[in-house]
């Protein structure tokens, strides 16, 4: 019998299997720094002895949280799994505003649950080259301008790029110019197959990824529920992932 329940250390495993299965880059890791960052709120459905879908949200400050890690493995799918996963997630805020990146897939789900549409987020893939590591202060009152919430905590556990299952991923990157960003990047320390996330609309951040020589191969939609914040996406230049907006 399925069984809602929250994700544990113990679940690792199947949860590396979940986000596998949807071709996803994240890694154990990734799971893990989910589980330090808000483990009150990671939730998964039990059957057959493992961890068989997932959800987590996590809230930044008083006024915005983020939900995703939304999965199914493909054989338990159409059983409601994500739309029960999605109500735990919203039961456990208090905050007037939550956010996601849905794919195509999960747009029908969300739209149920009272999300709307903001804008396209696109993920871009292409080859940086190598280069020495340079570390960059946190303007910390301009990320918190650019994302539209306080989310410190998560951006000392990220940094500017880490490694992924597939590719590695850069971002985020948040500054008020494109020579900025570029800089940021090429000194992000990754080199090779790289992913990187953009808003669509910021489009001095798309011209840069072109110019870097990457491509754009996915779409997801930013959706909404709850009343809309201040949020400036044209000095967003990377996201800190789907996951994590």
């Amino acid at each position: 019998m399925a069984q809602l329940r929250q994700l544990r250390a113990g679940d690792l495993r199947d949860a590396l299997a979940l986000s596998i299965s949807a071709n996803w880059n994240q890694t154990e890791e990734d799971w893990a720094r989910l589980l330090r960052l808000t483990p009150e709120r990671c939730f998964c459905v039990e059957e057959d002895g493992r961890a068989v879908a997932s959800a987590m949200a996590i809230a930044y400050g008083k006024s915005l949280a983020w939900i995703g890690m939304v999965l199914t493995l493909p054989e338990y799918r159409g059983r409601g799994f994500a739309s029960q996963l999605m109500r735990q997630c919203l039961d456990s805020l208090t905050v007037p505003t939550v956010k996601l990146d849905a794919t195509d897939l999960g747009r029908p789900v969300y739209e149920r649950l009272g999300f709307v549409e903001e804008y396209v987020v696109e993920r871009w893939r292409g080859t940086l080259p190598e280069g020495p590591k340079r570390s960059y202060p946190i303007d910390w009152d301009l990320d918190r301008h650019a994302f539209g919430a306080d989310r410190s905590e998560l951006l000392k556990e990220l940094g500017p790029a880490r490694p992924g299952r597939v590719a590695s991923f850069v971002g985020p990157v948040v500054c008020q110019t494109q020579d900025e960003a570029r800089e940021r990047i090429l000194g992000a320390g990754v080199s090779g197959l790289t992913l990187w996330d953009i808003p669509e609309n910021n489009s001095q951040a798309t011209a840069l990824a072109r110019e870097l020589g990457f491509q754009p191969f996915r779409k997801l939609w930013r959706m909404r529920k709850g009343a809309p914040i201040a949020e400036r996406p044209d000095w967003v230049y990377a996201l800190a992932g789907f996951e994590f907006g």
